[in-house]
């Protein structure tokens, strides 16, 4: 059945997440999890930049909140104002940012995925007017974004090195022991299941022009169950969620698992929603922490502290090497950002931004339509 927020009487629930981030990889993207393979009908959205596709989204998943469905927002790590999708979880409906960095396109066109090109509302020769200068935009970013990934890379190298120190004194037995302890407190004597669940990979922060951001409390806000998890780099965290992961998918229940914004490699958080179950890792620079959490899992704990004494200022000087380096990669990041505000200029006097509302209302009736038909109801107002 089709989640309505207060039993359609209130407001729905808005989830923040990042389908894609700025990393030590450069630009990654999790796009292909947005929706996911059991979406009913998944809309693309293609255009440049300040066509209003960001605004399209908005607008539609505003209007979905206000009428009780709770709806994912799919924020850009680019640009925390902009949407890169918004998916209603109960309908199995999708609208997606399909143009670069993320290029997407139809799988199953007509009978699941659509474009709808607002590129169609745009004055063609009012945007050859400014040819030589989006031009000269572009180039600019693309430069921008590699000196922002080449600190990325640089940062990743010295929290590693940071994480070796810690990692040579981790006692892999006791932390193998809490892994599995973790697992069967959150399936308790589930057994193993004839079809293992599926894993939803994402990320729920981003390394963005205004800094580090996270969206945490809208991910684990409502989960009745919280579980902290807690420990220096190098401690085995990613390794021991990994494990839980396992652990759970084996059992049949789907999970969502969310990465690190600067090495998609490691995983800092895991959800189990048939459970209503959430592991979070609260560390820098994501502390978070729940307001009554089930248990907290240190793997500080399982560090011998006297092989770590010897290396204390090697790893404290890492620590501050390692916060330059992202701070400069940021602010090339915040750069770029500005010049695509720049670039967005020379397209937005050149749409027809009427036409476009007339299709954003249209396009809002036919999810509301395929919304009613989730829920069981007649499709027609």
């Amino acid at each position: 059945m089709l989640s309505v927020g207060d039993s359609g009487t209130g407001r729905g629930f808005c989830k923040r997440v990042f389908p894609g981030g700025n990393t030590a990889y450069g630009f990654y993207s999790f796009y292909e999890y947005i929706a996911g393979p059991e979406a009913t009908r998944i809309l693309i959205l293609k255009g440049g930049p300040g066509v209003g596709k960001s605004t399209f989204m908005r607008r539609i998943a505003e209007a979905l909140l206000e009428r009780g469905y709770d709806v994912e927002l799919h924020q850009c790590s680019s640009d925390h104002d902009s949407l890169d999708g918004v998916v209603i979880p109960g309908a199995g409906v999708a609208l997606i940012d399909g143009t670069a960095p993320h290029v997407l396109d139809p799988r199953h066109p007509g009978c699941v995925d659509e474009i709808l090109h607002l590129g169609d509302f745009w004055d063609e020769r009012g945007m050859r007017s400014h040819r030589e200068r989006i031009v000269e935009c572009n180039r600019r970013i693309g430069h921008l974004f590699a000196h922002a990934y080449r600190f990325l890379r640089a940062a990743k190298e010295i929290y590693d090195d940071r994480a070796a120190i810690h990692s040579r004194a981790l006692e892999c037995g006791r932390a193998n022991r809490l892994a599995v302890e973790l697992g069967e407190r959150i399936c308790g004597s589930a057994p193993v299941a004839e079809v293992p669940g599926k894993a939803r990979h994402l990320f729920a922060s981003a390394i963005s022009p205004r800094g580090l951001v996270h969206h945490l409390e809208t991910i684990l806000g409502r989960l009745p169950r919280v579980v902290v998890l807690q420990g220096p780099p190098g401690s085995g965290k990613s390794t021991l969620l990994q494990k839980v992961a396992a652990h759970v998918q084996e059992r049949g229940f789907d999970v969502e698992c969310y990465h690190c914004s600067l090495d998609p490699a490691r995983l800092e958080h895991l959800v189990v929603p048939a459970l209503g179950v959430g592991v979070v890792t609260s560390a820098e620079p994501h502390l978070y922490w729940p307001p009554q959490p089930e248990a907290v899992v240190d793997l500080g704990t399982c560090l011998r502290a006297g092989e770590l004494a010897s290396w204390a200022r090697v790893a404290q000087e890492d620590r501050r090497i390692y916060r330059e380096l992202l701070e400069r990669a940021i602010s090339f990041i915040a750069r770029a950002k500005e010049v695509h505000d720049e670039m967005e200029g020379y397209y937005t006097p050149h749409m027809d931004f009427a036409a476009i509302d007339e299709l954003r209302e249209r396009t809002l009736q036919r999810i509301l339509s395929y919304c009613r038909e989730a829920a069981g109801a007649p499709s027609s107002a």
